[in-house]
């Protein structure tokens, strides 16, 4: 076989095996559920004194209870027994990438949920905004990746592993 196919063949063929490698990483840790130690409403009140308690953070929007809002339309997702969902910000952070990039209005702010499930296990859930940082360069790169920073510090002293 002709040496430049053979070549075209495996830059394909690796570009092929890189996007399906990232692909995968994205699927399995752009959205990540981490089990919590403590109960429903432990976790709850961690995540609302951890975040107050960081300089410049806090939440512009109340808590919403997901879960009361399926069970009134009848729409409970099955096995879940608790939902509440909180909206993370730093204005100062939120203001600078906004400023520079507009568009991500739409990612703002930061959703933390928080469930239980029937067997009583509890979770939280979140973006992988340190991850997805990686994607994007400038302002909105250095901003998500405080947010990044600042979501593993406050991830580690809600699930109680500090």
């Amino acid at each position: 076989m002709n040496p430049i196919v053979t070549l075209m063949i495996g830059i394909v063929v690796g570009m092929a095996l890189t996007t399906s490698l990232v692909v995968s990483v994205m699927r399995t840790r752009m959205v990540t559920a981490h089990r919590s130690r403590r109960t429903f409403e432990e976790t709850c009140a961690a995540i609302e004194k951890v975040v107050t308690g960081a300089k410049g953070w806090g939440f512009p929007i109340e808590t919403w209870n997901f879960y009361e809002t399926f069970a009134k339309k009848n729409l409970v997702p099955k096995g879940f027994v608790k939902l509440k969902v909180f909206f993370v910000c730093n204005a100062g952070l939120a203001s600078r990438m906004l400023s520079d990039t507009p568009s991500f209005v739409g990612m703002m702010p930061c959703s933390w949920a928080v469930f239980e499930l029937e067997d009583g296990s509890v979770y939280l859930s979140k973006m992988n905004v340190g991850l997805m940082s990686r994607m994007f360069s400038g302002v909105p790169g250095q901003a998500m990746t405080e947010v990044g920073k600042a979501d593993e510090v406050f991830l580690a002293e809600v699930l109680g592993e500090v």
